[in-house]
């Protein structure tokens, strides 16, 4: 083979073939360069709307936003729509500061409204709703605990760990709904903990009777004085004792000792409304009868002075003049007890014959000698 033949060179056709393929390289590589410059571009663009749009987020009006640069706080942001640096310089978690969540125990609802459809009774929920009392009895008791998140920070880094911290299995849930699931697994832990010893330091009847206000504003402090030795960010709304009953298998019998228990009350509210009744009465009667006492004595203290100073009186007359004063007396008495006599026969010492016609003993007062002396 020639020299020719080797470098493409054919002096019958008069051309150089490497010529031809020289220029099909400078369009291949022009082609390529093209390529790779929209490639380029179509990359530039992808990665600037990547970071335009990590840049921007909005916070619902229920929520605020937790802003972590390189893993750090750097800042909480309140509603609307928000600035920030590209992923992954900063990330943000909103978190429903405003919402108000609820934890249920003893019980579950599955469809809530005027009709409220509740979850069949599991074991597990039976395990946390019974309880035993200071007098060791047994109680069932089922209630509600209402919180709402109050420092967003707090409630996302104090509370979980490798499992269910921001960075373990619990991230997902976090960036879904903005509750840290250890929030949630405290609060459960922690109220059935507050409430067993709540129960357990009272009697089966304070527990379903007259205590149950008492033990829901006590746990609701206790509850809330745990959270706070936690640093959870987190504050307790309302703590409320859905349900307080004794167990299912010994609740019949519960309810006859109630039963009784009432008509006890009944027959003693009776009794104490008939005392009530005569109390009063009698009081009444003895109030009465003392007045009326003292009335009598008033006048016959009056009379017996007035009797004194007449007598006195008297007295003092009779000092003056005794034989006056004394036939005036005995005149007046002689008056006195004469009035009240019907029939009068006076008879003068000197009269010597009685007429036999005149009957003395005849007390009648048609007497013909009546004044004859």
């Amino acid at each position: 083979m020639s020299s020719n033949d080797r470098f493409g060179y054919d002096p019958r056709k008069g051309r150089d073939d490497n010529a031809g393929r020289g220029f099909d390289r400078v369009a291949l590589l022009g082609k390529l360069s093209g390529d790779l410059m929209k490639g380029a571009l179509l990359l530039a663009f992808v990665v600037s709307a990547f970071f335009l749009y990590t840049c921007f987020y909005r916070v619902d009006a229920s929520d605020q936003g937790v802003v972590l640069r390189f893993g750090k706080h750097a800042r909480t942001v309140e509603t609307g729509l928000q600035l920030k640096l590209p992923w992954p310089i900063e990330s943000v978690y909103t978190v429903p500061v405003k919402r108000v969540q609820s934890e249920e125990f003893g019980f579950q609802t599955e469809q809530a409204g005027r009709s409220t459809v509740y979850a069949k009774k599991s074991n597990r929920m039976l395990e946390v709703a019974d309880m035993l009392t200071g007098d060791l009895n047994l109680a069932h008791v089922e209630w509600i605990v209402q919180y709402r998140i109050s420092d967003p920070y707090k409630s996302l880094f104090h509370l979980g760990g490798d499992d269910s911290g921001l960075w373990g299995s619990g991230f997902q849930r976090i960036t879904q709904d903005g509750i840290n699931p250890a929030i949630p697994d405290t609060i459960q832990d922690v109220s059935e903990s507050v409430m067993r010893k709540l129960v357990g330091d009272r009697s089966v009847d304070a527990v379903l009777t007259l205590g149950r206000e008492e033990i829901a504003a006590k746990a609701k402090t206790d509850i809330q004085t745990m959270l706070d030795e936690f640093d959870a960010g987190v504050d307790i709304v309302m703590v409320k004792l859905q349900t307080t009953s004794p167990p299912e298998p010994v609740k019949d019998a519960f309810q006859e000792v109630n039963r009784a228990r009432q008509n006890k009350e009944r027959v003693v509210n009776q009794a104490e409304g008939e005392r009530n009744r005569q109390i009063p009465a009698a009081r009444g009667k003895r109030d009465q009868l003392i007045s009326e006492a003292e009335g009598y004595k008033a006048n016959v203290t009056q009379e017996t002075v007035g009797l004194i100073s007449a007598f006195n009186a008297k007295l003092a007359e009779y000092d003056k003049a005794p034989e006056v004063t004394r036939q005036r007396l005995y005149l007046e008495a002689m008056q006195e007890v004469l009035g009240n006599v019907g029939g009068k026969t006076i008879v003068d010492e000197s009269l010597n014959q009685m007429l036999p016609i005149l009957n003395l003993n005849n007390g009648s007062s048609a007497n013909p000698l009546r004044g004859t002396k």
